[in-house]
């Protein structure tokens, strides 16, 4: 790629971490709590820092949030998607927005889509950066988002500092990029509340995909799985065919969704809001330290410290 790279947070997904990582006890002059986004705002500094190339492009970064009420697509096709998950903490909840504005301020794009989650903003934008000749990091801790990666791309859960390119999704998952969708419906996915196929596990999925390509390939050729040389292959044609609608059910639920009507697409990074920023992290009671670390970012594509 002749550009920099973009960096596409899953913005939610990083908060909850802070939230659990940080003094739950933390609380601003107003009582308000801010251990999230404090955390939050380390990270993204983090990130700044690590992203940035003397004499290199300026890299877009964008933190992309789930929209309220972002499960809507989802849930009008299936209503128990992710029904089982209880409601979001109040004291992470109300931090919500700070860190939103925080995003902001640091010079990011921060982006949702009333009715998706924040996976099909990331899978739109992915295309859209791609048209542009950049080269995309998705930075998560989601499997799902894995069906995203081009050659070029790659998926980074900063939680455990573990990278993925293009060509470690089969050899960690058993399919290609493009059959992850197909795969976590043959499974299932506990997290998201997905069913999937009972009995189909990850390595039986991951054969049958080798096979036949994808779900409808499968289906096409269903009869030829009672011969497929692993154990247990009778037994799973037998429940494919119990719990095809089931399957059709949950490869909806799977697909990342990337052709979202987006306003805006994020541009390369000009550097900080100082004094929104600064401001924010003076309101929530920020480290002196922290402050100045990020007022080193502070004149637009040129480090100060």
């Amino acid at each position: 790629m002749s550009q920099a790279r973009a960096w596409l947070i899953d913005a939610h997904a990083q908060i909850w971490r802070a939230w659990h990582v940080y003094d739950k006890g933390r609380t601003d002059g107003a009582g308000r709590p801010v251990n999230a986004m404090l955390g939050f705002a380390d990270y993204l500094l983090a990130l700044l820092e690590s992203t940035w190339l003397p004499n290199q492009p300026a890299p877009i970064i964008a933190a992309i949030f789930d929209a309220p009420c972002g499960r809507g697509h989802r849930q009008a096709i299936y209503p128990d998607y992710k029904g089982h998950r209880p409601p979001t903490p109040a004291d992470l909840k109300e931090q919500f927005p700070r860190c939103r504005e925080l995003a902001e301020a640091a010079g990011f794009g921060a982006l949702d889509h009333a009715g998706f989650e924040a996976d099909d903003v990331i899978g739109t934008l992915v295309g859209r950066l791609r048209n542009r000749e950049r080269a995309v990091t998705i930075v998560t801790g989601d499997k799902d988002l894995a069906q995203l990666l081009g050659p070029d791309d790659r998926w980074y859960n900063p939680m455990r500092g573990s990278v993925m390119a293009y060509g470690d999704v089969e050899r960690r998952f058993g399919v290609r990029p493009a059959q992850i969708a197909d795969w976590l419906a043959l499974t299932g996915d506990v997290a998201d509340n997905i069913p999937g196929v009972p009995g189909i596990g990850p390595r039986t999925a991951a054969r049958l995909l080798r096979k036949h390509s994808c779900i409808d390939g499968i289906y096409e050729n269903l009869s030829a799985v009672y011969g497929m040389k692993f154990r247990g292959a009778p037994r799973a044609q037998r429940l494919l065919q119990e719990h095809e609608a089931q399957v059709r059910l949950s490869r909806q639920l799977t697909e990342i969704v990337c052709d979202l009507p987006l306003a805006h697409t994020p541009q390369p990074w000009q550097g900080i809001d100082r004094d929104a920023l600064v401001g924010l992290l003076e309101q929530a009671g920020a480290d002196p330290a922290q402050i100045e670390r990020w007022e080193a970012w502070d004149a637009p594509l040129v480090r100060t410290a």
